[in-house]
């Protein structure tokens, strides 16, 4: 499918009246606002035309997700990770925040930890706060000098956790530091979470936009398969399709 990635779409216009662009319209023209995941492209035609012929039904009562869905999202997973996955395994929902704190509200009990590493999407930060947790928090290495990346932290993670940890909440590849975790790094993840029993919820929306020539994806659960039992990874199409969210 060919695309047109080459004519701006305005999207400060007053206009847009009651649902201005957040992006565009929090600071004043002149920021360049490269603080949200937010493209400027159009979504492609598609993508458009089913929303439209959605739209022109009529009638947007409670609704399905079609057993094609499911088998579609089981087709892209195998062709594309080699993991293969059931359509019962899946459950769809609204977007990855509301995932992350079900997630919390299901898998842990009123004063839990629930541990991220920063920094992170900010929405992590607020899930044990307004679950009932508690929030736990290790911080990642920051780079020291120009060509150096953000590295994990293991032994900060470690230490980080305490009897009450029941939660890790993880990013693949890690926003907002663009990192694709290395095989190593997450093997020492997938020891840390077996020795200490914990639960993971695995944020992996930008699976697909890997941009360094010979970079791969691979889900965590199906990298290290003794983790899937106790895995929930989050997959959305907003980011790498310019869906909407």
């Amino acid at each position: 499918m060919e695309f047109d990635f080459a004519t701006p779409v305005e999207r400060r216009h007053p206009e847009q009246g009651t649902w201005p662009s957040q992006k565009w319209h929090r600071y004043d023209a002149s920021v360049l606002p490269l603080w949200v995941a937010d493209m400027d492209f159009r979504s492609p035609p598609a993508v458009i035309e089913a929303l439209r012929a959605r739209v022109d039904h009529g009638v947007y009562g409670y609704g399905m997700v079609p057993d094609s869905l499911r088998r579609t999202l089981c087709e892209w997973s195998a062709s594309e990770y080699g993991w293969e996955i059931e359509p019962t395994w899946q459950l769809w929902l609204p977007g990855v925040v509301p995932a992350l704190h079900l997630a919390s509200l299901a898998l842990t009990e009123p004063g839990d930890g629930v541990l991220t590493i920063t920094p992170i999407y900010p929405p992590f930060l607020k899930v044990a706060e307004r679950t009932g947790r508690l929030p736990q928090r290790a911080a990642m290495v920051p780079p020291q000098a120009s060509g150096e990346q953000w590295r994990l932290d293991i032994e900060a993670l470690e230490a980080a956790i305490t009897p009450r940890t029941r939660l890790l909440l993880w990013c693949h590849p890690h926003n907002p530091t663009g990192r694709v975790w290395r095989h190593e790094e997450l093997a020492a993840l997938a020891e840390l979470v077996e020795r200490h029993d914990l639960l993971l919820v695995s944020d992996e929306l930008h699976c697909d936009l890997l941009l360094d020539e010979g970079v791969t994806h691979r889900p965590l659960a199906a990298a290290f398969p003794e983790l899937a039992a106790r895995t929930i990874t989050l997959w959305a199409p907003p980011r790498p399709s310019i869906w909407p969210d």
